[in-house]
């Protein structure tokens, strides 16, 4: 009884630390990687924007896809590996362990591990589809505004995030509105404290926390008038 109890509150624990780590490679890879690294995100994307927008995309030397008619480079930048690590906690929360699992470790091991792996795709798929969203979105406002395209990305990606998680628990409203809020919060203000990126360029994290602060209190106000409407039936 005494083992069973103790691995009932270590596989969620397990759950996340397996999360964490994979959250951690990828960002590392990000961090260090040229757009050539980035091929298995840039490739698919510009077949995507062909598909959807007519406009042709080629490689160039440096490995960045490039549209001449749609006047659009997609450099490493491009990527959109921070949503992709937001979409992929998302996926985690969605399906991560109750505290009745089942008995057998090895079998809980085996299937959380195909379950690991399916986060990771869809959350690729995800990233591939909110990006090329948001990219077909900038190249119709035809803005060379870096805040406008910061914006646009944080208005296409957030309820991309919210759907996710409502499609995990749609009873519970307030973790799809948080949820985003934190998500930026996790990967785009805390780990960049942390890792001194954000003093490199202090204007831009400041820019950044005021596009930050606008969709807190969008998601705030969502969920106050959602919690009264609740109360008012």
């Amino acid at each position: 009884m005494q083992f069973r109890l103790e691995i009932r509150h270590w596989r969620p624990l397990s759950w996340w630390l397996a999360v964490l780590s994979v959250a951690l490679l990828l960002k590392h890879h990000y961090s260090v990687a040229t757009a050539a690294d980035l091929e298995w995100v840039l490739r698919p994307l510009s077949l995507l924007l062909e598909w959807f927008s007519g406009h042709a995309f080629h490689s160039n030397a440096s490995y960045e896809w490039v549209s001449e008619s749609a006047n659009v480079r997609l450099v490493k930048a491009c990527a959109g590996i921070n949503f992709m690590l937001m979409s992929f906690i998302a996926y985690a929360w969605n399906i991560r362990p109750g505290q009745h699992a089942a008995a057998d470790p090895w079998s809980w091991i085996a299937g959380r591990t195909v379950l690991l792996s399916a986060a990771i795709a869809a959350a690729w798929a995800t990233c591939l589809l909110a990006n090329a969203l948001r990219i077909l979105i900038a190249m119709a406002v035809e803005s060379e505004d870096a805040g406008v395209h910061r914006l646009i990305g944080m208005l296409t990606y957030a309820p991309l995030l919210s759907l996710q998680l409502t499609l995990g628990d749609r009873s519970d409203y307030r973790a799809a509105l948080a949820g985003p809020a934190l998500l930026y919060l996790l990967l785009t203000v805390l780990v960049p404290l942390l890792t001194g990126n954000a003093f490199r360029n202090p204007s831009l994290f400041v820019e950044h926390l005021l596009y930050l602060a606008l969709l807190v209190t969008v998601c705030g106000g969502v969920g106050l008038l959602l919690s009264r409407l609740e109360s008012s039936r």
